[in-house]
């Protein structure tokens, strides 16, 4: 019998034969959800030009009327958008609007909130404005050459404004991986249709669908097959043609009518199968037609932990993604917890803030693989680790949130 796995040793293994996709150029706003393939630079600063932060009245802190008290005459008015005139001259201001660039000799803006215009035309302030009042300096937020983004970085959408508004027009990224999602066994319907005894309907290949895509996959084939061989077979060679990575979720135990891993065998290589974990102990990874092949645990909840697990990750590296680390958070166990040692467990769980502020986590009570009602209950996993047994109430865990919980 061939030994179990260690699941850090797994991961470090597959991640090994993985390699980011190929880069293409984008602009930012195509380019979003996407990882960076290069470091990023800005092409001009933000703001390019000194502006007012305020509507009001752009002047010379040093003006010797203004230090006075006396009232300025207005010589322009700039708006957004528009150049600003000539220098302001001394016994002079000019007339501002958030975001207009100050003319030269400006140095400060007052609010229009502290000025009065007179009958005159001539406008008075309440108060000195220091040097700098309301402006927004040129530079102040990106410096021109200032590194915006690493390579690995995901373009939300705050990364897409800031290089945008840098002036980048068009950056390397790794496309989205395209994925294909199988799904095996004869007793799988889809939704909406009858179920004869025996059959249920397939859950599995939604949820996949899901989980791929929040990563940032791109689900391009989606298939339900039973389990006959060589139906089991085409479907295969057709999700490694239509894909970059073929997830598959059953037929990877050693039951009668589990096919995956000798297919897989067959058609492509078995790079290792069965993993010191529960749930998903099933678990084969290999390449399939020069694609990599990830062969998931028919029960949902094993399907769910060994995608978060291992699928997740890998994607993320075919994606270019320069963080490749699993979220993790530290509690306190609100009760004991029972576990056998030899595999890393990980159960089902609802975690909480105290009044403390620390994090406490309660396991569910059933904690079988097949349990969709625990499993959407649950916000987060507890970390057991493969060599202990037992834990009380009051040990320190690790968890790892759910998708969507926090």
């Amino acid at each position: 019998m061939q030994d179990l796995l260690d699941l850090d040793l797994a991961r470090a293994q597959m991640l090994g034969t993985l390699k980011p996709l190929p880069w293409l150029e984008a602009t930012p706003g195509a380019a979003a959800g996407c990882h960076l393939a290069e470091n990023v630079h800005a092409v001009h600063a933000v703001p390019p030009f000194a502006n007012s932060a305020m509507d009001g009245y752009a002047v010379c802190s040093e003006d010797l009327e203004l230090r006075r008290g006396d009232p300025l005459r207005i010589a322009q008015s700039i708006f957004a958008g528009s150049a600003p005139g000539a220098p302001i001259a001394s016994g002079h201001c000019a007339r501002i609007f958030t975001g207009a660039p100050l003319p030269q000799g400006a140095d400060a803006v007052i609010a229009q909130e502290d000025a009065t215009v007179l009958d005159d035309g001539r406008v008075s302030f309440d108060g000195h404005p220091a040097a700098g009042a309301y402006v927004r300096h040129a530079g102040a937020d990106v410096r021109e050459g200032q590194q915006l983004a690493a390579a690995g970085t995901v373009l939300n959408a705050t990364r897409v404004a800031l290089l945008t508004a840098a002036g980048v027009e068009r950056v390397r990224i790794h496309r989205a991986p395209r994925v294909a999602i199988i799904v095996t066994g004869d007793e799988l319907r889809a939704p909406g249709q009858a179920l004869e005894p025996g059959a249920i309907h397939d859950s599995n290949r939604p949820m996949l669908e899901a989980l791929a895509r929040r990563v940032g996959a791109d689900v391009v084939h989606s298939e339900q097959v039973g389990d006959d061989p060589e139906r089991l077979r085409a479907t295969l060679r057709a999700g490694a043609d239509a894909g970059d990575a073929v997830v598959c979720s059953g037929g990877v135990s050693v039951g009668d009518a589990d096919h995956v891993r000798a297919l897989l065998a067959e058609e492509g290589e078995v790079t290792f199968w069965r993993l010191a974990l529960k749930p998903g102990k099933p678990f084969a990874f290999g390449s399939l037609h020069g694609r990599p092949f990830f062969g998931l645990p028919g029960n949902p909840v094993s399907t769910l932990v060994t995608f978060m697990l291992l699928v997740k990750p890998a994607l993320l590296r075919l994606a270019g993604a320069g963080n490749l680390e699993i979220t993790s958070l530290t509690a306190t166990l609100a009760q004991d917890v029972r576990k056998r040692p030899g595999r890393r467990d990980f159960q089902r769980g609802h975690f909480e803030m105290t009044e403390e502020g620390t994090l406490r986590v309660r396991a569910f009570e059933r904690q079988d693989s097949n349990l969709l009602g625990v499993l959407a209950a649950a916000n987060c996993l507890i970390d057991l680790p493969q060599d202990s047994g037992d834990l009380a109430a009051g040990s320190r865990v690790r968890i790892i949130p759910l998708e969507g919980t926090v």
